[in-house]
């Protein structure tokens, strides 16, 4: 068990999962990390969790000097992304971890702290190889599967045959998935996949269609809880008619840039660097077509996350058809006024499509395949479509339909929720106040959700959530 994520959200989940597995009749073995070691120790033995193994540890001179090495043949970024790390772990998620360390918009690799990165990811990787060898597991419950602390757990723990879940949480429930081989680390998180729409009946179907279209609305409306919702949609926003565009005769088209270090490659990025190399290219080549006037938006909450920001990024003056949109401007109005959308993997690409507005993608993402975006063959491909009227090929009403559809499952929520919403694991404060009484007034719902985590463990479906909607037939769709 990951016991080294400090959020009551996460070991609320938790306590559901152990509780469906009978933890009690079983040997538990956790796992803290290099953060917040007292607190997280002391949460695990109040519930129990005696047998602990902490990721701090004695210094490793091998590992040490393994690190040094490798910092001393690192000339350029694309070597780290290349990197032949133990069990063939992608070098990608290892760039990720030192972009997210730097807070930057690509990896310095002249940076001092660089073999120090290095060093902890190495460390992570042995670390996770002498826990899975001693303590052999039957099953792994992590909190993330991308961080230092944990990609190398799943990655290992999958490659060995040993079902790793990860406890994840977005929009007021638990978003469990399931690790079977190590590529499923790139479905990146709890969602629908292609296969899943092709068990729907053509009633499913449409109730999940009605329940994405008003989840939609809801959303745009600001009526949602996530926070990338909340940042998107709700506040008081200036509008965009204060831009006094006059664009006639021309198409606006809205590129919405990414958090640049909130791990790129979690996804399975593969044309590209990193979100800056992704920019640099789509500045450049949006540039070439004058039918366009592109708006670039800011990710939401990239002032939540600190670190860079797009406005640091474009320092030079941007092509005549191109401006940035100051962050503070409507979400609402941006969706309202633009044409069409281009995005990496933005949650913006749902939206839109939902809308029947065209949607461009980049690289895969955790939708891509979904059949309401447009996915180039290639690097050089998507930059073609740039500097042409890609838009216009797109059948608009059965992306609408196929993203509403996304929607329905991604967003909706199951009516045996409908009185246990939690509040988003970044509210804090609201999930403290919250899910104690939650839990007191709603033991038979949450014995319930157990026994449903429960069948979900032992049944072949990768995603918790799907597996319910595509089980049960009693939709509701609920706001928070």
């Amino acid at each position: 068990l990951d016991g080294g994520f400090y959020n009551i959200g996460y070991f609320y989940r938790l306590q559901l999962l152990r509780a469906a597995l009978k933890s009690d009749k079983m040997q538990e073995n956790a796992f803290i990390w290099d953060c917040n070691i007292n607190i997280c120790r002391n949460i695990l033995n109040k519930l129990g969790i005696k047998n602990i193994f902490f990721l701090e540890g004695d210094f490793d001179k091998d590992i040490f000097l393994e690190a040094n090495l490798i910092t001393s043949k690192i000339v350029s970024n694309s070597d780290l992304i290349n990197l032949k790390l133990p069990y063939d772990l992608p070098g990608g998620f290892l760039y990720d971890t030192i972009l997210k360390r730097q807070r930057s918009s690509t990896v310095n690799i002249k940076d001092k702290n660089l073999n120090e990165y290095i060093y902890k990811f190495l460390y992570s990787i042995k670390f996770s190889e002498n826990l899975l060898n001693s303590c052999k597991p039957d099953i792994v419950v992590l909190s993330h599967c991308i961080s230092y602390q944990c990609t190398p757990m799943a990655w290992l723990a999958s490659k060995k045959n040993i079902p790793t879940i990860i406890l994840g949480g977005h929009f007021g429930i638990p978003r469990f998935w399931k690790l079977s081989e190590p590529n499923d680390i790139f479905s990146g998180t709890g969602r629908p996949k292609k296969k899943d729409f092709k068990n729907l009946s053509n009633s499913k179907k449409s109730k999940l269609i009605k329940i994405g279209q008003e989840y939609i609305s809801n959303r745009i409306s600001g009526k949602s809880s996530d926070i990338g919702g909340r940042y998107a949609f709700q506040g008081k926003r200036a509008k965009l008619d204060e831009l006094f565009l006059n664009l006639k005769h021309k198409k606006i088209i809205s590129i919405y840039s990414s958090c640049f270090f909130d791990f790129p490659h979690s996804y399975g990025m593969k044309r590209y660097t990193d979100m800056l190399d992704w920019l640099n290219l789509t500045i450049k080549k949006a540039s070439e077509n004058k039918d366009v006037f592109w708006l670039l938006k800011p990710h939401p909450i990239e002032q939540w996350y600190g670190g860079t920001k797009l406005s640091d990024v474009i320092k030079n003056k941007l092509p005549d058809n191109i401006i940035l949109l100051p962050y503070d401007y409507s979400g609402k109005d941006i969706i309202n006024i633009s044409d069409g959308l281009v995005t990496f993997h933005g949650t913006s690409a749902i939206e839109y499509a939902s809308m029947g507005k065209p949607v461009l993608v980049a690289d895969r993402g955790w939708y891509h395949d979904c059949g309401f975006v447009l996915l180039p063959k290639s690097r050089e491909d998507y930059a073609n479509l740039l500097t042409q009227n890609w838009y216009s090929s797109i059948n608009l009403e059965k992306t609408k339909i196929k993203a509403r559809l996304f929607s329905g499952i991604f967003f909706g929520i199951p009516s045996v929720y409908k009185n246990s919403i939690i509040p988003d694991d970044s509210d804090k404060k609201n999930l403290r106040k919250k899910l104690p009484n939650l839990i007191y007034l709603n033991k038979k719902i949450i014995s319930k959700e157990i026994n449903l985590i429960k069948k979900w463990i032992v049944e072949e479906h990768n995603c918790y959530h799907t597996f319910k909607i595509s089980k049960y037939n009693n939709f509701k769709t609920i706001i928070k």
